[in-house]
């Protein structure tokens, strides 16, 4: 398996986290997280997309990055910046 196929499974994984901390959340913070939600999943769209092309390189670190931002996720108070840095490192190799 490619990095690039990993991160897209790292990507995914992140992804189902992040909307079940969404569904979980009560309606302040899902007003304050919706258009973040939204964006990690256009963001992961496009990720799908540029995988067809094979025309991104993904390094050992940029998957130990992914993890770190996982791990974020079901944290609460850092849930926002673990979005926030999942569509940075997705978006980065979207062309």
């Amino acid at each position: 398996m490619s990095n690039l196929d990993k991160l897209i499974e790292q990507s995914k994984k992140a992804y189902v986290e992040i909307a079940t901390a969404y569904d979980a959340a009560d309606i302040n913070q899902k007003i304050a997280l919706s258009d973040s939600v939204q964006k990690a999943q256009s963001t992961l769209v496009a990720l799908q997309t540029a995988n067809l092309a094979q025309s991104v390189t993904v390094t050992d670190a940029d998957l130990a990055e992914m993890s770190r931002l996982r791990a974020k996720i079901n944290n609460a108070a850092e849930l926002q910046s673990a979005i926030t840095g999942i569509i940075g490192l997705v978006s980065k190799f979207l062309v």
